[in-house]
């Protein structure tokens, strides 16, 4: 028959292959392509990296009919789910289409930013909810349980940084109006700064008492 020189040439037919007969590249076979039976293999077992060359890359299923992988030179990464893109590389990170389920930590120098009425939703059934509905911002508590702010010193201010309320561990709480304190809790009780309207009755522990303009 005809033989291919150990030169090389051009083969004009198919190079068959029993199961784990394998195709070795290399002094030391470092790199080998065969099928075992069952699965099939592009094995580099040297101590280089198998680097895959081309003007792009495309991973398929085997009808050829599905994308699983597409790599563009000088541009995206793209990942599919059944046919249907969910993750895409892009000039300034990542952009992914559907949820995005996470078991570890999410780390974000850069900032988190969500559309209008997009939500944060935290516990198992989303019961913590935060968002901004394009007027308003809310946390939104929509479980059955208490909404709890732990701190050993918690304020809350306006928009332009001016005092509302202060609230110190094993200390007072301030309330205030117009940057001003006006109400705070002292250790036998409470002061207020300014002038103290009841409309109902003042009750202590030495009775019951009318509020200065009358009742």
């Amino acid at each position: 028959g005809s033989f291919l020189p150990l030169a090389g040439g051009t083969m004009t037919g198919n190079i068959d292959l029993g199961d784990n007969i394998k195709a070795q590249f290399g002094t030391s076979q470092d790199l080998k392509i065969y099928h075992d039976g069952s699965h099939s293999y592009i094995q580099d077992s040297g101590t280089g990296v198998l680097k895959i060359l081309g003007s792009g890359v495309t991973v398929q299923n085997s009808a050829g009919s599905e994308n699983m992988l597409v790599i563009t030179p000088n541009g995206s990464v793209d990942l599919y789910y059944d046919n249907s893109k969910k993750f895409e590389t892009t000039v300034g990170g990542a952009s992914i289409t559907g949820a995005l389920d996470v078991t570890g930590v999410i780390t974000a120098d850069g900032g988190l930013n969500l559309n209008d009425n997009d939500k944060i939703k935290l516990g198992t059934s989303g019961d913590l909810q935060i968002y901004h509905d394009g007027s308003n911002s809310y946390i939104d508590e929509t479980g059955t349980g208490d909404l709890r702010i732990k701190s050993s010193l918690f304020r809350v201010q306006s928009s332009s940084g001016e005092a509302m309320i202060n609230a110190s561990e094993n200390g007072i709480v301030q309330l205030y109006e117009n940057n001003t304190e006006r109400f705070r809790t002292v250790s036998d009780g409470a002061k207020v700064t300014g002038n103290l309207e009841v409309t109902g009755t003042i009750t202590g522990s030495g009775g019951s008492f009318l509020p200065l303009a009358g009742g």
